[in-house]
């Protein structure tokens, strides 16, 4: 038998599979139902969506590939459970486990299951293609930033530390889910514009010149047409493009104000602050931590969203948050 890893949590995966669950203990009116996914070579099942009293998952223990026809039912000798083999490849497979059905058994039963196979395997391969893709974009993220180091060490070291302290803060402001996931992108990539410098603005030991100011002013225009160019990253692209806005909208470079800015451009941007601060660049030294935290303080109101000032505060004496 397989063993099925039980999360400490209830599962958080493809809304349509948490569906197709929930159909299947209302339609067969069992007492759990378990979907579950396993890479072709692995001995462990992961659970990806459960309906019912997820406690009786415990009992549940998943039959050997080998053990199973493809696409044919199988069910317990205790006749306490019904399992189904979902999809087919070498990629990987899943299940799906009724424990304790209620309904009589025979044709009836045989129709139902069949039915609810055919839609969780739709279900599934949904949610493979959209891991799949997330696993893309992920990669394309990290190879975007790896560009972005090569072009300039300081601004990819830079980036990574923003990413930290903004996933830190952006707890503390409400976001979560889609937005969070954007959030991710968008720090790790709201720089990229700066592969359009030219070098001795980049480089530049000193501070910079009315005329090489409007040049770096456009590298958040140049970062977010980069990623608009890229399937699913609109949301990312628009925080980039909006992190040097100003809550009191003087920013730019569309002189946005206060929640007009996306949520995920303030929270880049106080984040961006702190840690180009507390940064030793060529031609200053790295400010102390606590003058750091009195200058984004002071920028209250006026640079920065105040929520997000006070998130960033939080996370820094929480310690979640320190570069």
């Amino acid at each position: 038998m397989a063993r099925l890893q039980l999360p400490a949590t209830q599962p958080t995966t493809h809304p349509l599979l948490t569906h197709v669950a929930h159909q299947a203990c209302r339609t067969t009116t069992s007492a759990a139902v378990a979907i579950t996914r396993s890479a072709a070579a692995a001995e462990d099942h992961e659970l990806l969506a459960a309906a019912g009293d997820v406690d009786m998952l415990g009992e549940l223990s998943v039959p050997d590939r080998a053990l199973l026809d493809r696409g044919g039912l199988v069910v317990a000798r205790d006749s306490a459970s019904a399992l189904l083999l979902l999809g087919e490849g070498a990629i990987a497979w899943g299940t799906l486990t009724l424990l304790r059905p209620g309904m009589r058994r025979g044709r009836v039963l045989h129709e139902t299951l069949d039915d609810l196979a055919t839609l969780a395997t739709e279900a599934l391969r949904a949610a493979e293609a959209e891991r799949r893709l997330a696993e893309t974009l992920e990669a394309s993220v990290g190879s975007l930033a790896t560009l972005l180091g090569l072009r300039d060490g300081y601004t990819g070291r830079h980036s990574d530390t923003v990413v930290d302290l903004c996933e830190g803060v952006a707890r503390r402001v409400g976001v979560t889910g889609a937005e969070m996931a954007h959030l991710h992108i968008a720090a790790h990539l709201h720089d990229l514009g700066k592969i359009g410098v030219p070098d001795q603005i980049l480089h530049k030991p000193g501070p910079l010149n009315d005329a090489e100011w409007s040049i770096m002013r456009e590298h958040p225009v140049w970062g977010a047409q980069a990623l608009e160019a890229i399937p699913g990253f609109k949301e990312a692209a628009l925080a980039v493009r909006h992190h040097h806005e100003r809550w009191d909208g003087t920013g730019y470079p569309d002189g946005l104000a206060a929640e007009a800015i996306p949520i995920g451009a303030r929270v880049i941007a106080v984040c961006d602050a702190y840690e180009a601060m507390t940064s030793h660049r060529p031609y200053r030294e790295a400010l102390p931590e606590p003058l750091a935290r009195e200058r984004i303080v002071a920028g209250t109101g006026s640079h920065f969203d105040p929520a997000v000032v006070w998130g960033l505060l939080d996370a820094l004496a929480s310690g979640s948050g320190s570069p």
